[in-house]
């Protein structure tokens, strides 16, 4: 009972940590960094300095604390359910969820210098639970809930960590390595990004990726139960970092979307959380819980360095996929490294070499296969479903929306994918086509924003990867839809890949074309909005029938780039209410977001005004 009920601190830290980190993460960028708008190294001190921070408290408490490190995570719950209560987002939320990152991320650091053996096993059993729930909700993080399962999941966390409370003053445990609890939390975040990602998996395949997702997490936690490796292991770093790689790098055209993960990906998935746990209990036990504790603190700054490492990549143009896979070769390059130093007593070996019933395993293992089977029953039963309005109704008019939607996050910082989805609802469209769609980027919360909203709306979603596999444009429908398929644009210099996602659906009878896109601004090439304007003009006027199209496009009326775009014949949609700002939201003077239609006559347009994302979505009706 008491080396489970030890690990419970790190079960609730792993836990609440990830989540404060959905919470946080995007507020460092649509608050903090107003999406893109502060300097990049600018967000990254911020960053650094919340991640640092649990250093210096490490620094100060001079002994194993693990008591401290329970109350701390006391006071991390509280400031989650304070900001749950805070309706309108802004400087609150954002330094609320700074506060509780920092909290967590000390407990976690204080528990690693007490929590020995159980250390890595609790740490990635709190990784599954937030998968778990996280896929039994759909993609839509608690943390931005207000319904009955926020409600459920708070009083689980609430029940654990008072337990974790009441036997945090049982003697500590031996500690584990410093080179583990160094690479701890690097590596947690390399397998949030790319192992563990609900959403990403769920662009693989709808059901069961998620389900692979979280039974890779569960066998990571199983894994680090059984007895430490006594040889290096090469087979743990060999699949971790293939896993990584492969998530990261394994994009091919499949289906008719460019940009996409294949369907083996999911071994990555799979395999890749339990070759990391594996990986991090090859260094053997420690011998200062002080040390463990610092060396924990470190790896917090890691994590940092590595966070802002990946997000710059978007904004300074390097290959941010490919900062993780090096970063996953060093990790498993340092692990590999490690050499038993010193005079290791027979009585250590034998701690390091403990099986599962030693350290409270079947109970553990009981409580993964649990998640396991809830996340399972949740995804392919109704537990996960949102309620949906009904079919989209055909009439004599087609309606058509374009909005870009900063990843569903307004201009209060807020995720509230219910207010969007009203909002679509509202104007009545049968094709939406979306900008800015984000299905799991753990930066923006690991929010499946698609999925979300196709659930609410009722609609098919024709997803079409840009940035990457879990970024890119959208096409919401409720009508007939067949021939989806997306393409990529060349880079012409332009930071963050873009593309433009096809399909065609059936009004009254009528095949009409439908494409999504988002153009980049120009980079440092001063045409390379005009340039890739010209590769959308020609899918614009590829084919015979109605088409309709646009989204976010950063051309203004008159410029060559939007000439570009007429000179396939297509009519602007919003003529007849110009000028038609759209952003930026809270104060519109820019026109850069429209609807470009030929073979249909325009009816009505209208821009919708709203603060849900930083762009106003405008509407057309056809005829």
């Amino acid at each position: 009972m008491r080396r489970l009920s030890l690990s419970l601190t790190g079960i609730v830290a792993a836990w609440l940590l990830i989540d404060l980190w959905r919470l946080w993460t995007p507020s460092l960028i649509t608050l903090f960094g107003r999406a893109a708008e502060t300097p990049p190294e600018i967000m990254g001190a911020y960053a650094l300095l919340v991640m640092a921070l649990p250093l210096a408290v490490v620094v100060f408490v001079r002994r194993a604390a693990p008591v401290f490190a329970a109350w701390l995570l006391v006071a991390a719950f509280a400031v989650r359910l304070l900001l749950r209560m805070n309706p309108d987002g802004g400087d609150v939320q954002l330094y609320g969820s700074s506060l509780g990152v920092v909290l967590t991320a000390s407990a976690l650091c204080l528990a690693a210098g007490s929590l020995g053996r159980t250390l890595v096993p609790s740490v990635f059993l709190g990784v599954l639970l937030s998968a778990a729930t996280h896929a039994m909700l759909g993609g839509y993080g608690a943390v931005w809930r207000s319904d009955a399962w926020d409600v459920t999941l708070l009083a689980l966390q609430a029940v654990l960590l008072v337990f974790a409370v009441r036997t945090a003053d049982l003697a500590p445990r031996e500690p584990v390595s410093p080179r583990t609890a160094l690479l701890l939390p690097p590596t947690l975040l390399l397998v949030l990004l790319a192992l563990g990602d609900i959403g990403r998996s769920s662009t693989v395949e709808t059901v069961w990726g998620p389900v692979v997702a979280v039974l890779g997490c569960g066998a990571a936690a199983v894994v680090a139960l059984l007895p430490a490796p006594r040889r290096r292991p090469w087979i743990s770093a060999v699949l971790f970092v293939s896993s990584i790689a492969l998530s990261l790098l394994g994009e091919i055209t499949w289906n008719g979307f460019a940009g996409s993960l294949p369907p083996w990906t999911l071994l990555a998935f799979l395999v890749g959380p339990a070759a990391a746990a594996r990986l991090l209990l090859h260094s053997g036990p420690g011998r200062s819980p002080r040390g463990t504790a610092l060396a924990a603190g470190l790896g917090s700054v890691l994590w940092a360095v590595l966070f802002f490492a990946y997000y710059a990549g978007y904004d300074l143009g390097y290959r941010a996929d490919v900062a993780l896979v090096a970063a996953s070769v060093l990790v498993a390059g340092w692990m590999l490294a490690y050499r038993p130093g010193g005079p290791v007593s027979a009585a250590q070996v034998r701690a390091s070499e403990r099986r599962m019933d030693d350290s409270g395993g079947p109970a553990v293992a009981g409580v993964a296969i649990g998640a396991v089977a809830a996340a399972v029953l949740a995804l392919v039963g109704p537990f996960a479903t949102v309620p949906a309005s009904s079919s989209t109704a055909q009439g004599d008019d087609l309606t058509v929306a374009a909005y870009n939607l900063r990843m569903g996050y307004g201009i209060d910082g807020r995720f509230d994918p219910v207010a969007v989805a009203a909002e679509i609802r509202g104007t009545g469209a049968q094709v939406v086509l979306l900008s800015e769609v984000d299905r799991g980027w753990l930066l923006n919360g690991g929010q499946d924003e698609l999925a979300i909203l196709a659930r609410m709306l009722g609609m098919r979603a024709v997803f079409g990867p840009a940035a990457d596999p879990v970024w890119g444009d959208a096409i919401l429908t409720g009508l007939p839809v067949g021939d989806a398929s997306s393409v990529k644009y060349p880079m012409f210099d332009a930071l963050t890949g873009a593309g433009v996602t096809m399909a065609t659906v059936d009004w009254n009878g009528t095949p009409v074309r439908v494409l999504a896109t988002h153009l980049q601004p120009d980079g440092n090439e001063t045409n390379a909005t005009e340039r890739a304007a010209q590769v959308f003009a020609d899918q614009l006027g590829a084919g015979d029938g109605p088409v309709v199209g646009g989204g976010d496009l950063n051309t203004t009326p008159g410029s060559d780039a939007w000439n570009a775009l007429l000179s396939t014949g297509a009519e602007d949609a919003l003529a007849g209410i110009r000028p038609a700002p759209t952003s930026p939201a809270d104060a519109p003077k820019e026109e850069i977001d429209h609807l470009l239609v030929a073979g249909l006559t325009v009816v009505d347009a209208k821009v919708v005004p709203s603060q849900l994302s930083d762009h106003l979505m405008i509407v057309t009706t056809l005829r």
